[in-house]
């Protein structure tokens, strides 16, 4: 009891940093993403009341911090339009590969499981810009008369 106590005077840091490039992508897939991804791999992380008591806040702020760091969709439109590719092109594997969103996340967050159709979405958002930057950098061809 003294333990879980004294754990409470560790400081907590959930955070929210500015949004400063914020992702552009069509309506309903950043609809998705926000419902989905937001909570880990953005700065508009909707921190529950849980997430200022230790133990658990210690996790989810660690959490948080891991999601952002490999990828923020706060900071999309800072990327390098290759880089919005490769982050597109991961972001649907992960979410194939059963990868994403976490289990553990969706035992609390039921929201943010994927449908069938969620998942056509974000597939075509992927597939969509990977085709998109093949044909910008295909030498020699003439995409406006096609």
């Amino acid at each position: 009891m003294a333990a879980g106590a004294a754990a409470q005077c560790v400081p907590l840091r959930p955070d929210n940093p500015p949004v400063t490039g914020g992702l552009t992508a069509p309506g309903p897939v950043q609809a998705v993403l926000r419902r989905a991804c937001f909570d880990c791999h953005s700065n508009e992380t909707r921190w529950p009341w849980y997430a200022h008591v230790a133990p658990v806040g210690w996790l989810m702020v660690e959490h948080v911090h891991d999601g952002r760091a490999a990828l923020n969709f706060s900071h999309w439109s800072e990327l390098a339009p290759e880089r919005q590719t490769r982050a597109r092109r991961r972001t649907w594997s992960e979410v194939e590969e059963g990868k994403m969103p976490l289990r553990s996340y969706l035992w609390m967050h039921r929201d943010a499981r994927l449908a069938v159709a969620d998942r056509a979405r974000l597939q075509a958002w992927a597939v969509g810009t990977v085709l998109e930057s093949a044909e910008r950098h295909e030498p020699g061809r003439n995409h406006e008369s096609e």
